[in-house]
């Protein structure tokens, strides 16, 4: 695999060549690697390959899913109306919470002894769950 420096995503796909532009590279792929694609994806693909390049940019946008600002914002916009808004006081608890933690200078309970006692819990769940079942 080869790589060159290339800004231009539309130049590596008139190319015939998969970008890696976002990284600030190119990666010329292998076409030994390359799946085999069905006839309609390879014309398009071939017609894509002939856009001019500022054309071809866009295409490139639309298919990864580059979405613009405002389209981050309609998602977050519907995110907020579908949670609701967190009830109040909910950030300074939060907070507080954190830096509690933070400051918390007591001795931890070792991976060990928390894992033993967590097997040992599920055994007892899992054992009181087949008496259950087998009753």
């Amino acid at each position: 695999m080869e790589c060159t420096r290339d800004d231009s995503p539309a130049a590596a796909l008139a190319n015939g060549r998969s970008s890696g532009t976002s990284l600030g590279f190119e990666i010329h792929s292998n076409s030994s690697y390359n799946l085999t694609m069905n006839r309609k994806a390879a014309e398009i693909l071939e017609e894509a390959r002939q856009l001019p390049p500022r054309d071809l940019e866009w295409l490139i946008q639309n298919l990864l899913g580059d979405e613009d600002s405002e389209s981050e914002a309609g998602v977050y916009a519907a995110w907020s109306k579908e949670v609701g808004e967190p009830e109040p006081g909910y950030e300074e608890r939060f907070r507080a919470g954190v830096q509690e933690a933070l400051a918390d200078t007591s001795s931890g309970i070792p991976h060990e002894e928390v894992v033993k006692e967590i097997s040992a819990l599920l055994r007892a769940r899992r054992g009181a769950q087949r008496l259950k079942a087998s009753a």
